[in-house]
């Protein structure tokens, strides 16, 4: 099957379903819905260039990758490819990024026979999807990004514009300034009003008990067990006035595990 017939196959809605699931966009809502906006525009775009008189000699590739972290929870992902003939041997096909190609040369693209049976036409629609939209989500935007970088590739190579080298050391987090922000977070959060905790601690318990758990039945104890081994640590940009639990959702979870569960202790008076 084709890009542009499998894009036919699904609804926004559909495809939507699998993109907020996999991507996690559903955490603020306001934003959420922007962004299912742009999916839903970046779709009927895509399906509007369809054309038999379009490159159709690509194939699209979707690869399940697997980062094993030793002592944890393996990272896992699907990448997406664009597999292409190869310049230096028409008989192979080389393997390339498909984020800056022209739409039109991707929609009327036929998607991998083996990546579609492995892992589902619409977890590679949603993907494919994902993958072409990371620089924008209308094809003139990803084509003005495609000349920006090609312009600054151009820069570098005729000297134009000076490059430096990386010290890795500058990309370490400073942990002090994390440590002073955790405890302004935590100290705002330990002298809120009751209502504030009761949001916050309905957050973290919920986090940690499961839908068929009667939480009532669940213990203190427990969920703080529960709290300092499971939480992961994630962030919410951009929360704001109009978002108000969800920007205490992100207070929160600015706080790595340990000082989140600190953190209840000393507001409902626990001990650790």
């Amino acid at each position: 099957m084709t890009f542009y017939e499998l894009l036919t196959k699904f609804s926004i809605e559909e495809l939507w379903y699998t993109l907020q699931h996999r991507h996690d966009l559903l955490k603020k809502p306001i934003k959420a819905e922007h962004i299912f906006n742009l999916y839903k525009s970046a779709r009927e775009e895509l399906i509007a260039l369809h054309s038999d008189n379009n490159y159709k000699e690509n194939v699209l590739v979707c690869k399940f990758t697997i980062e094993k972290d030793y002592g944890g929870a393996p990272d896992s992902w699907i990448h997406c490819n664009m597999l292409s003939n190869n310049k230096n041997n028409n008989s192979e096909m080389q393997e390339y990024a498909m984020d800056f190609v022209p739409w039109k040369e991707l929609i009327d693209c036929k998607v991998s026979e083996d990546s579609l049976l492995k892992l589902g036409v619409l977890v590679c629609t949603s993907e494919i999807l994902w993958e072409i939209t990371f620089h924008g989500f209308s094809a003139s935007t990803v084509d003005d990004e495609s000349k920006k970088l090609q312009q600054t590739i151009n820069d570098i190579d005729s000297g134009k514009t000076e490059t430096y080298p990386v010290d890795l050391d500058d990309w370490k987090p400073n942990k002090e300034e994390i440590a002073v922000e955790e405890k302004a977070i935590a100290e705002w959060l330990i002298n809120a009003p009751e209502k504030v905790k009761d949001i916050v601690s309905g957050f973290l318990i919920a986090d940690v008990c499961g839908r068929n758990e009667d939480v009532d039945d669940i213990s203190v104890d427990e969920t703080m067990k529960r709290l300092k081994s499971s939480i992961d640590k994630c962030s919410v940009d951009g929360a704001g006035e109009e978002d108000y639990h969800e920007l205490l959702r992100s207070m929160t979870n600015d706080l790595d595990v340990n000082n989140q569960y600190l953190l209840l202790s000393k507001m409902f008076g626990l001990r650790k």
